[in-house]
């Protein structure tokens, strides 16, 4: 555990505390005190007590323990090997600690990961190599007996019978809790928010507005003229913000990534569940660079408002059909492979398929199976998206953060925004009515209601004319053929953040007609790395 990223170790009583994150109303020392006391039985009723965002570790005599939060926000992963548990917070440490090698990765995780960019359940990469789940923790006593537990489970399967007129009211106050717990753990430090033109970080900006704090530094970045970059300058223009845009280009942004230094964060970000989230770091990078990045700061994104409220369930699920129970789960089932397994097209091979649904079966029995009620099965589907893609890649991103030297907050993944959004009904849900209603209802800062949301725009010019074109000579054979000409041919111009910088254009046109996007390339790039010879592309 490297102090330098944020682990404080702590002596406690005669036990030793490893600890990093921020908990609300409690220093590290009161973590210690404690976690000096604490008995065996008593660890998950006290880990269920922390509100805020954390790892623990203790080191005791009698038995130690290592725990991660509800939403996994600072990953911790772990092996049994040679009698002994060995837990960490990276992959690379822990595979050259016990001297695995490629032909150590677990066969099903790597077709699972090259198709979605994060393994299933509780598994890594490697065989030997398994992760805390959101919630839980694992106890290890004498003779390395160990157990893993969970102390919360989020499961958006049980939402309650209110009405969503009934709902308006209390989000709105819990929107303030989170912005007033936001400002008061700020205490007066510059808050970071990158800023774009949607719901989330509009949210966040707005909500520090409304509190009354002063100290925000509203940042944009991407291609120039791209109207999310527009939005979001009025935004904070509006709220009186400071504002500064990063533009990024094909060559800046290959610049960036091809340093020592992005390296150097990929090896910290692998947790061996998931590919680094690689949109924020040509901008931080150049801020940190021109000195304008003050290490006091927080920072402070929109992460995960879209998914919790609703946005992610599918409109399949938003009102499905009477159907028996084999086919409702082969409807989430489904569902999930649509929208999260298809970033290489051309491996989703019969048998593959095959394997991934299975893999999701087991992982759905294993959090309970199908909901008793037809109309919940969309939490289902929440759930398995939560704890595999959300608490592995998304949430995951706040390690560039760390890396920079930051602190940061994720007000969104706050326990009571959780609790809130595990019991709101599907009719609050779907499509985000309750979120955006309440939203616009409030109107922080006063800018909901005349200033557009996620607004879409084709820059360059030259740009939108050629697509234009392309598109009507497109129109007589179908829409499957546009979209895999436009993805193959100009998405590399088009992407708002360049998303495809790293490659060459001729490298992106070769591959375009299999991947399905630009992260379907960071996905292979972090498998031929990490693979080597047993990369799915050369050993199938």
């Amino acid at each position: 555990m490297n102090e330098s990223y944020g682990w404080k170790q702590i002596p406690a009583g005669k036990r030793i505390l490893l600890f990093r994150g921020f908990v609300h109303g409690h220093s590290s020392s009161s973590i210690a005190a404690k976690a000096s006391e604490v008995t065996y039985e008593e660890i998950a009723p006290w880990l269920n007590s922390i509100n805020g965002h954390f790892s623990i570790i203790i080191l005791g005599n009698k038995w130690c323990m290592a725990a991660v939060d509800p939403v996994r926000s600072y990953p911790l992963i772990w092996t049994f090997d040679n009698k002994r548990i060995l837990v960490s917070n990276n992959g690379p440490d822990l595979t050259r600690a016990i001297g695995l090698e490629h032909l150590d990765i677990d066969e099903h995780q790597l077709d699972a990961f090259a198709l979605s960019g994060f393994t299933i359940g509780p598994r890594t990469l490697y065989k030997k190599i398994h992760q805390l789940e959101p919630g839980t923790f694992i106890t290890i006593r004498e003779n390395a007996d160990y157990q893993v537990s969970a102390y919360h489970k989020w499961n958006p399967m049980r939402p309650s019978q209110a009405k969503l007129q009934d709902l308006i009211e209390p989000l709105s106050l819990i929107n303030e809790k989170l912005i007033d717990k936001l400002a008061l753990s700020g205490m007066g430090r510059k808050i970071i928010v990158p800023l774009s033109a949607g719901l989330d970080s509009r949210f966040i900006a707005s909500g520090l507005k409304q509190a009354g704090y002063k100290n925000v530094w509203c940042i944009s970045y991407g291609r120039r003229g791209n109207r999310e970059i527009e939005v979001a300058r009025e935004i904070a223009n509006k709220l009186g913000y400071k504002w500064d845009f990063i533009e990024y280009t094909n060559a800046s942004v290959r610049k960036a990534l091809a340093t020592e230094d992005h390296k150097s964060y990929e090896e910290y970000a692998n947790c061996l569940t998931s590919i680094p989230f690689p949109q924020d770091y040509t901008a931080l990078a150049e801020l940190r660079a021109s000195g304008r990045l003050d290490p006091d700061s927080i920072i402070v994104n929109g992460q995960s408002g879209d998914f919790t409220s609703g946005n992610h369930i599918p409109n399949s699920l938003i009102e499905p059909p009477p159907i028996s129970d084999k086919k409702r789960l082969e409807a989430v089932i489904n569902a999930l492979v649509k929208k999260h397994f298809k970033h290489w097209p051309s491996l989703l091979s019969a048998s593959r398929l095959k394997i991934i649904q299975d893999m999701l079966k087991s992982e759905i029995e294993r959090v309970g199976g199908l909901p008793s009620d037809p109309n919940r099965d969309h939490g289902l589907y929440e759930l398995i998206e939560f704890r595999d893609r959300q608490a592995k890649y998304v949430i995951h991103g706040q390690r560039l953060y760390e890396y920079m030297g930051l602190s940061w907050r994720l007000p969104l993944w706050e326990r009571e925004s959780l609790d809130f959004w595990e019991k709101a009904p599907l009719e609050a849900k779907a499509n985000q009515n309750l979120y955006k209603q309440v939203l616009i209802r409030d109107n922080w800062g006063g800018v909901w209601k005349d200033i557009p949301i996620n607004p879409s725009n084709i820059r360059p010019i030259w740009l939108y004319i050629v697509r234009l074109m392309a598109k009507l000579i497109h129109a007589p054979i179908g829409v499957n053929k546009w979209h895999n000409f436009e993805r193959r041919y100009l998405n590399y111009w088009m992407s708002p953040l360049c998303s495809y910088a790293e490659w060459p254009y001729s490298k992106v046109v070769r591959e375009g007609s299999n991947a399905h996007g630009a992260i379907a390339l960071h996905i292979k790039k972090y498998l031929d790395s990490s693979a080597g010879n047993n990369s799915i592309w050369l050993s199938k």
